[in-house]
């Protein structure tokens, strides 16, 4: 079988912005939640971070186990930072 093809290049439609990122911080504090999902680290080498959707995910995983929740979450541009 042959492919008929018209030689024009192939435009991109599809444009992935990226999702914006959050950590999770103990209010008042440098303590952060630790990229294993529990625990804190100091400071954001070690720091858990991701998207809005896995953040909510972690802390209702939190809640349905019955464990304290002390992590608000940090302005994209600290995440950056």
């Amino acid at each position: 079988m042959t492919h008929i093809t018209s030689g024009l290049p192939k435009i991109k439609t599809e444009y992935h912005a990226q999702k914006p990122k959050v950590r999770f911080r103990i209010p008042g504090t440098k303590q952060y939640l630790h990229l294993s999902g529990t625990g804190v680290t100091h400071g954001t080498e070690y720091a858990w971070n991701g998207t809005k959707a896995q953040a909510r995910a972690l802390r209702d995983r939190a809640a349905a186990e019955g464990r304290d929740w002390p992590f608000k979450a940090v302005k994209r541009i600290e995440v950056t930072g």
